[in-house]
């Protein structure tokens, strides 16, 4: 059997072995020359090699075919240069450039860039703000059946900022977007069918929508789902099942739950008493700016091997939180 040595040497003399120009490929490439591969092409199959490459996360590769097609203005190729500039992937972060040409594909029917175009509007980034131009923009996303487009045009005509306000205007496009699955557009429901117009209000139909949206994983319909279902507003009371949905909530890095959290094992409602529990849970709460004198009281009561525990436990949690922020960015275009 040959050594370690022998196997690099091998190796080694494989990738240094000259090519004949009609040779066939060798079989070991080193690794900084292979390029990104292309897909197969099929026949009367159009392929997006550009989206392609972003995808696979080849921002150069993807920024380098799509730009002489944008320049020709193709639209779908504007759109993906728009993200690029707007997020800075495979190239310096330029709001400017990525409005512009998010401005050029909604021109030329793209509806996703419309979409695009109209939040940056609406925030001011890279463009002057115009909140009735990016009404425009989500009314056209919007017809494309877009429900983020739909869920942006209800909140301009909830606030009467850049459409006429109109409460039933915003519940009607609310609910559409709600109907097609957009967490936002369930969650912002349920709030307005809890402290809407008062001919608007439901608490039955707000805990149903603020369950979807918290089965959806939206964090901040996780922390009103389980205060509605511990008290009992608009769903049956279960505190167990509160518990569980503080504690999700709690998990994902939310202060208010983890308050809510810590209250529930000190005194024992939808969980056991566990002192240990509570004071940790209360102190993650404390340092992220939620103060709660009774818990303070708690706290304080404690012997010093169960504060040790708890405080070794909030110390983790926030360490293991920040790990998270760090080695997980936002690469959602």
């Amino acid at each position: 059997m040959p050594t370690p040595e022998e196997i690099a040497e091998r190796l080694s003399s494989v990738l240094q072995r000259p090519v004949s120009p009609d040779a066939d490929s060798p079989l070991l490439v080193p690794p900084t020359s292979v390029a990104p591969p292309l897909p197969l092409q099929v026949e009367d199959e159009v392929r997006d090699y550009a989206y392609g490459a972003f995808q696979r996360g080849w921002y150069l590769t993807a920024l380098a075919r799509a730009t002489p097609r944008a320049e020709a203005g193709d639209a779908a190729a504007q759109t993906l240069l728009g993200v690029l500039y707007e997020t800075g992937r495979g190239l310096p972060q330029d709001a400017e450039l990525a409005a512009s040409w998010y401005q050029l594909a909604a021109n030329n029917g793209d509806t996703r860039a419309a979409l695009r175009y109209g939040l940056m509007l609406l925030n001011g980034l890279g463009v002057a703000q115009d909140k009735v131009k990016a009404g425009d923009m989500f009314e056209i996303a919007a017809n494309a059946g877009i429900p983020e487009a739909i869920y942006n045009l209800a909140g301009l005509y909830r606030t009467g900022e850049g459409r006429p306000l109109d409460p039933d205007r915003a519940l009607e496009l609310l609910e559409k977007a709600a109907d097609l699955d957009d967490v936002d557009a369930r969650f912002q429901l349920a709030q307005f069918y809890l402290d809407g117009p008062a001919d608007i209000r439901s608490e039955t139909r707000a805990a149903f929508w603020m369950g979807r949206a918290a089965r959806q994983g939206h964090v901040g319909a996780q922390v009103r789902y389980a205060i509605l279902r511990f008290n009992g507003r608009g769903v049956d009371p279960d505190e167990t099942e509160a518990a569980d949905w503080f504690e999700r909530a709690a998990s994902a890095g939310n202060p208010v739950a983890m308050n809510r959290l810590a209250r529930i094992y000190a005194f024992g409602r939808g969980r056991e008493i566990d002192l240990e529990k509570a004071a940790g849970w209360h102190m993650a709460a404390r340092a992220l700016g939620i103060s709660d004198l009774e818990m303070d009281g708690v706290l304080a009561s404690i012997d010093l091997e169960t504060l040790a525990k708890a405080t070794a436990f909030a110390e983790s949690y926030a360490a293991a939180a920040d790990l998270t922020v760090e080695d997980s960015p936002d690469l959602t275009p």
